[in-house]
């Protein structure tokens, strides 16, 4: 079987670039229920255990590398086809400012927004069944191809370091790991 993926690298190469090394929050996200948002302006982040309020605790597939996921803010609005209300649909817990490859975010890497640091995990971000439902299957396999080659463009999934909070507008500074460590 021939792979035509590569035909979606333009559709992401067209998005409008975001900063490398330090970015901000444009959007909190908390999943209330299934299929339900809520868009508050702050988020409380808790050290091993992910965001206060947030459904994905009791998730099934809830684990210590996915307590958070970001999603980059243009791949959210292209995803929703321009619609702001419709982007908090993808379910990430923050619609970032930030070039979110593994390039720029390797594992390990740690990011400090607000007083809460979290780091990046290996746990790889891929879209779900639900994704799929609401954005359809071109943009489920744009941000997949995207993720597939290393620009991880269904988003990046972290575990919380330490607690805090941070709020929409918040800076995101990036440390990343030191090579050889």
């Amino acid at each position: 079987m021939i792979d035509f993926s590569w035909r979606f690298d333009s559709w992401f190469e067209r998005l409008p670039r975001s900063p490398r090394d330090s970015g901000q929050v444009v959007r909190c996200v908390v999943r209330t229920g299934r299929g339900t948002r809520a868009a508050p302006d702050e988020l409380e982040l808790v050290a091993g255990r992910g965001i206060v309020g947030d459904s994905w605790a009791t998730h099934p597939h809830s684990a210590p590398g996915n307590q958070v996921s970001l999603i980059n803010i243009h791949v959210a609005r292209a995803v929703a086809d321009g619609d702001e209300g419709r982007t908090p649909l993808t379910g990430d817990n923050l619609q970032v400012d930030l070039e979110l490859s593994e390039a720029n975010l390797p594992v390990g890497t740690l990011l400090r927004i607000g007083t809460a640091v979290l780091r990046v995990s290996e746990v790889p971000h891929r879209p779900c069944r639900s994704f799929v439902e609401r954005f359809g299957a071109t943009h489920t396999k744009r941000v997949a191809r995207a993720t597939r080659i290393g620009r991880r463009g269904r988003g990046v999934l972290c575990e919380v370091l330490a607690s805090g909070r941070l709020r929409v507008g918040d800076a995101i500074a990036v440390e990343r790991p030191k090579s050889g460590a």
